[in-house]
């Protein structure tokens, strides 16, 4: 009996490593029990997932989402994309707590946004309060979950930050989240090659055999050829009632039972968002969207404080041997771990050509009649790009190309794309990209020292396109009797890389602005204010313009 009372409160402090107990009094945002669709800090396109995404009970939008503490709402954010419909509020306990893609609030925040939005004449806002306005009580309902802004299926994004800081931290650290006795899944292990400059030359896969029990690879033994590599895994985090692939709490790296690399999902900056791009395997993360981990830092990346001057790479030498152990725990302390031997089976070391491009040094390259200008730092790692200029048709319409590398490098700046101003031009001139879903995405461009340049933040292929055509308006529903809302469809053949603004619109009714709502989703246009309207008849006027000032007018009468 006394032994099992020693293992069983070694078994407690041991999870407390991983999951702390203090709660700092906060109760959970929904009254159902919570299962995660994602968790903190897993790996997303471009950016670390900064909160956990909570499942609603029936899979429709409608849950009712409390505070989690007393506090007031110090921020409300409307955005056709991102968050959608969220909310800020600061607690006195240090923290804020974050609700996003809500379906609607409730109508003491609703009344008081609804006169924001009319008053400033636009349905996207970010408006914050001042702690006298609206004060909230912990449980305390504050709106309903739903499926607004890019989000793909009902659930409440919901995130815990650092009042002061505005630091993003992990929600299961202060009691958010499910209980759980599912250990991490481990799914491959990837072995780099790193040359003399440091720049990754090839990349090998080793599996895991599935006849034995644990993670043993079908060789005890892995041989390379290089000096130096970089180990990484594809993996992720399973949990008990739900079947997604969520992403890891931490993992450590031992060489030689010395440990050489460590990192754990507890708090990140927004500033850091980017270097995502070098803490995975982004190549194999654009091309097949596996989620590869990397054990040790590319050369200019800092995201993580290396606890060893190597930065997790592993030297070797002809004839050396080494024990590699690595250990993958979930925030529950559930672990999993690989046992391997690494060796150095000849000397001969990989050895790139001078043409590399270091990435602690500033570049200007010249292709035909474009400028490309890297700044010192836009790499995570050394790199060898082909850069080509030609003419080739996007859209119908024959352009002035450029081939900056490929869509598989990532950059950890933006970086400068410039050519001879058109001799017709005017606002109509941008630098676009055609995506890997066929659609083309505008980056803008400006005229700078006598050139039109536009800042970039992937690597690819880019048109310098005169964009002529404008928005499309079709009309879904504008029906005099109001028994459903009034919905337009709105498009346009170009999509704003992120840098740039949406679309912009501006509707009235008989010559009064009118709330819109953006369903950006669905390319919807969407008002039911019809409290607002006086009697009809309605002159209903909707002018839509894209980002290269192309307009489009829709004008009618209803009656």
């Amino acid at each position: 009996m006394k032994l099992k009372i020693i293992l069983l409160l070694s078994l407690i402090l041991m999870a407390s490593k991983f999951y702390a107990s203090d709660t700092l009094g906060f109760v959970s945002p929904v009254d159902h029990k919570v299962i995660l669709t994602g968790n903190f800090m897993e790996l997303r396109s471009n950016h670390f997932h900064s909160g956990i995404d909570i499942k609603s009970r029936r899979g429709v939008a409608g849950d009712v989402i409390k505070s989690v503490h007393d506090g007031y709402i110090s921020r409300i954010r409307i955005t056709s994309g991102s968050y959608g419909n969220a909310l800020y509020i600061d607690h006195p306990n240090g923290y804020t707590s974050v609700y996003a893609h809500l379906d609607e609030f409730i109508p003491e925040i609703s009344s008081y946004l609804e006169d924001i939005q009319y008053s400033l004449e636009r349905f996207e806002v970010d408006i914050y309060l001042p702690d006298s306005l609206l004060s909230v009580v912990q449980g305390q309902e504050i709106g309903r979950m739903g499926n607004t802004g890019r989000s793909f299926g009902p659930h409440l994004h919901f995130e815990i930050r650092k009042t002061d800081s505005e630091t993003p931290v992990n929600p299961e650290l202060y009691g958010f989240g499910p209980q759980d006795s599912k250990p991490p899944v481990l799914q491959a292990l990837y072995v780099y090659h790193i040359d003399d400059n440091d720049k990754v030359g090839q990349s090998d896969v080793k599996y895991f055999n599935p006849k034995k029990l644990g993670y043993e690879l079908h060789l005890p033994e892995v041989s390379v050829s290089s000096d130096k590599v970089g180990l990484g895994l594809q993996m992720y985090d399973s949990m008990n009632g739900g079947s997604n692939k969520n992403g890891i709490y931490s993992y450590k790296l031992y060489v030689d039972d010395s440990l050489k690399y460590v990192w754990k999902a507890d708090a990140f900056s927004f500033d850091d968002n980017r270097k995502i791009n070098a803490f995975m395997d982004y190549g194999r993360y654009k091309k097949f969207s596996q989620k590869i981990y990397l054990l040790y830092q590319q050369k200019c990346s800092d995201f993580i404080e290396s606890i060893s001057p190597d930065n997790g790479i592993i030297s070797l030498q002809e004839g050396d041997i080494k024990n590699i152990k690595i250990q993958v725990i979930d925030i529950r302390g559930n672990e999993v771990e690989t046992q391997f031997r690494l060796s150095k089976k000849s000397s001969t070391a990989i050895i790139s050509d001078e043409s590399v491009m270091s990435c602690d040094h500033a570049y200007r390259k010249s292709s035909g009649v474009f400028d490309i200008d890297f700044e010192e730092g836009a790499f995570y790692s050394p790199q060898n790009l082909s850069i080509e200029s030609s003419k080739q048709k996007a859209l119908n319409q024959n352009c002035h190309t450029i081939t900056v590398g490929n869509r598989s490098i990532p950059v950890s700046k933006r970086y400068k794309i410039s050519c001879k101003i058109p001799s017709e031009y005017n606002d109509q001139w941008t630098i676009i990209s055609r995506g890997s879903n066929g659609k083309y995405y505008d980056f803008g461009a400006d005229t700078l020292g006598g050139k039109l340049t536009s800042e970039v933040d992937e690597l690819g292929q880019f048109f310098v396109y005169k964009d002529k055509e404008p928005p499309s308006l079709e009309v879904i529903n504008l029906q005099a009797s109001m028994q459903s809302p009034w919905k337009i469809r709105i498009k346009d053949n170009l999509i704003p890389d992120g840098r740039l603004d949406d679309l912009s619109y501006r509707a009235t009714v008989n010559g009064k602005w009118i709330r819109m709502r953006y369903d950006l989703k669905n390319d919807l246009l969407i008002f039911n204010d019809f409290e607002r309207l006086g009697p009809g008849p309605y002159r209903f006027l909707l002018v839509a313009t894209d980002n290269c000032g192309n307009k489009s007018t829709l004008n009618r009468l209803i009656q």
